[in-house]
């Protein structure tokens, strides 16, 4: 059977469950969706979680388990022959020896926020590819593999030496916080949560939102469900159903910080709405 030239899988991980990865002939590439993981390899054990990317250099192998407790892993895997690393090469850069050239048969990195949401985005619509036979099908892959194989390696441009200055660091982990909590927010997201995903000490947490962004992690996650629960009142869904839609574990307390929020109870807000739209 003629070896494909890439593999796109997803791979699920809940509880303590103990998968094994094999790369097999390819240069496999791992990004976690959801949750956080460790992954054992040379003896030693590590940890990698949304912020990092974990490759695989052919034929080598490693065991991971989730490290996020309740939450599901859901991980993202794309693997790239050779020969396909060739294909996508120009001019002043050979994608697979760029990625042999790397110390070791298996290397993690941190890499950026906005790289790492493209990437997924893009090995994500890889996924939902047809045939070669769909117009233009073929190119439009093409296209799709290049850039996914530029992200990569501008991602491992430094392996396991890259340091970041420290406000850097601090703005990422700001920036990673925040937009987790909007991902999640109808969800309860206790300091527990954020401990385990980030691997971060809540007291850490705590003191570098504050810091950043004048206000507590709680606060934060509570005005952000309460500016949801505003949106869907005015989209004209009833009070009594906005609460638990957005997150909120009781009527009581939603209730008290939309008042507090916006100086007016959900109940006058939706009839200001109801106004609003009426006489539109």
């Amino acid at each position: 059977m003629e070896k494909k030239a890439y593999l796109v899988s997803k791979i699920i991980c809940e509880g303590s469950e103990k998968i094994s990865v094999s790369s097999g002939g390819y240069y496999q590439f791992i990004l976690a969706k959801t949750g956080s993981y460790h992954y054992k390899y040379a003896g030693r054990q590590l940890r990698c979680s949304i912020h990092e990317i974990l490759m695989l250099k052919p034929g080598a192998s490693l065991s991971l388990r989730s490290a996020s407790g309740a939450f599901p892993l859901e991980l993202l895997s794309i693997q790239f022959s050779a020969k396909l690393l060739q294909e996508l090469s120009g001019e002043g850069m050979n994608f697979m020896e760029y990625f042999a050239a790397l110390p070791s048969e298996c290397v993690s990195v941190t890499a950026e926020n906005s790289l790492m949401m493209i990437t997924k985005n893009l090995i994500g619509d890889l996924s939902k590819q047809g045939k070669a036979s769909e117009l233009g099908g073929s190119i439009y892959r093409f296209g799709i593999l290049s850039l996914v194989a530029v992200f990569l390696a501008r991602a491992f441009r430094q392996p396991e030496k890259e340091t970041k200055k420290e406000p850097e660091m601090k703005e990422m982990l700001l920036d990673s916080l925040m937009f987790y909590i909007k991902e999640h927010i109808t969800e309860e997201i206790p300091l527990e949560r954020l401990e385990q995903e980030f691997n971060i000490s809540r007291r850490h947490i705590q003191r570098e939102f504050k810091k950043g962004t004048g206000q507590t992690v709680h606060s934060y996650i509570v005005k952000t469900k309460l500016a949801l629960c505003a949106r869907y009142i005015a989209e004209g869904m009833p009070v009594s159903h906005v609460y638990a839609k957005a997150g909120f574990a009781g009527y009581n307390h939603f209730f008290r910080a939309f008042k507090k929020e916006f100086q007016m109870t959900p109940g006058e807000y939706y009839q200001i709405c109801c106004r609003a739209n009426a006489s539109e």
